[in-house]
């Protein structure tokens, strides 16, 4: 990140934590803030504060009492994870968000959501900002872009990138195959970069042949009106996979348009790295993009009929160069300066924290002391109470030993 300074005082500790299978989860054991001492205990930056305290063992401290100033970056769409992959997710996902809310209201001051797709947490204390950054690698490609003065002759090739899952949009990539070709008569040429559990189905479903009328693409061709003899005629979309790959290996011309249909995304950190490179960047109009929307080598698009428009004007126009203002938007060093802003809160939020703080504790100290006359326990300890009381005429006992007698099995 260039910081040596930091470097130096940077110190990554290591906390003991569990995988869970079930939950596909890691974890805490005990409780993470008796590794901090208190007296560095000031501002903390908590990434996933739900995922973090889904979990907490019992009699640990919130993180809003052990720190001074507790703020919570929210960067997965667990509610959408829930609903679409959790056994009974129609059940499952509210149920979540419900938690989420209310462990992340416990344990921050401060919430900072990365895009809008994202549930609501703490609505008096949450804003919307992107905080994260891109390495220097794609800027110095971008900024080796703008120096150029060699035009690019020739045709870049259309690209995605990222973890091979349906849920990453490939359906949706399916469907503006088939609203391409029924618009121009023909596919789009697309690279797949990228790994993942779904890899050979999908394979499967742009590769196939798919004589079988149950398949996946003949379906979309349903879908699209297309006849099944021009469908059967070219039935094997024009998709390379061609593996797992670093970002930075696809600088240059080469590629010149990324396609990122995803719906599923918070903030897409490969939409990010292909803008600040100079290519074309695609994507559907959705909360997730909002913060894209302001370079001029994004194109988004609404529906498969602007997709199709959208995509010929990249294949025939060499994208726009990004200013320096623009690319430094994309920095980490922007990005810090925007978390900084994000997570400041006014004296009077700071009062109304205080505040809130001192009437849990009291609250809390109320439910202890109630405890010890309610309940089983209080009933037993009331009787001990009563039958020392009923003695004292004889045994002439204090106030003081009635007190002491209250504490002894």
């Amino acid at each position: 990140a260039g910081m040596p300074v930091e470097a130096r005082e940077l110190d990554i500790v290591f906390y003991p934590a569990r995988y869970h299978k079930f939950y596909n989860s890691i974890f805490a054991l005990g409780d993470i803030c008796d590794l901090i001492p208190d007296e560095i205990a000031d501002v903390c930056i908590l990434e996933e504060p739900e995922h973090l305290n889904w979990y907490r063992a019992p009699g640990c401290s919130s993180w809003s009492s052990k720190f001074c100033h507790c703020i919570g970056v929210i960067h997965t769409n667990y509610k959408a994870y829930a609903r679409d992959h959790a056994p009974a997710g129609f059940l499952a996902a509210p149920l979540l968000a419900g938690v989420n809310s209310l462990v992340v209201q416990a344990n921050c001051h401060r919430v900072v959501k990365l895009s809008g797709v994202l549930q609501e947490f703490a609505p008096m204390s949450e804003c919307i900002e992107n905080v994260h950054g891109i390495r220097e690698t794609f800027l110095k490609e971008g900024m080796r872009r703008r120096m150029s003065t060699i035009p690019v002759n020739e045709k870049g090739r259309a690209y995605f990138i990222g973890k091979l899952l349906w849920a990453k949009g490939f359906d949706q990539l399916l469907e503006l195959e088939a609203a391409f070709r029924e618009r121009t008569g023909e596919y789009f040429e697309i690279d797949i970069f990228g790994a993942g559990p779904d890899e050979g189905e999908i394979q499967r479903a742009y590769l196939d042949d798919n004589d079988d009328e149950s398949g996946i693409l003949n379906s979309i061709h349903k879908w699209s009106g297309s006849s099944s003899s021009r469908g059967r005629c070219q039935s094997r979309l024009p998709a390379n996979f061609l593996g797992p790959s670093d970002h930075s290996s696809l600088a240059g011309d080469a590629y010149s348009i990324f396609i990122n249909p995803s719906l599923t995304e918070v903030l897409c950190t490969t939409t990010a790295e292909a803008i600040a490179m100079g290519k074309w960047a695609i994507v559907p109009s959705h909360p997730s993009n909002a913060f894209f929307a302001q370079f001029p080598n994004c194109l988004s698009y609404r529906n498969r009929r602007e997709f199709v428009s959208t995509l010929k004007y990249a294949q025939a126009n060499d994208p726009p160069q990004l200013s320096e203002e623009l690319a430094r938007l994309l920095s980490w060093e922007a990005a810090t300066m925007r978390c900084v802003r994000a997570a400041a809160i006014s004296k009077r939020d700071a009062a109304r924290n205080e505040r809130i703080s001192r009437m849990r504790e009291e609250k809390t100290l109320k439910k202890t002391l109630s405890g010890l006359w309610n309940g089983s326990k209080g009933d037993f300890q009331s009787m001990n109470v009563h039958r020392m009381s009923s003695s004292s005429s004889s045994s002439e006992r204090t106030a003081g030993d009635v007190s002491i007698g209250l504490i002894t099995p």
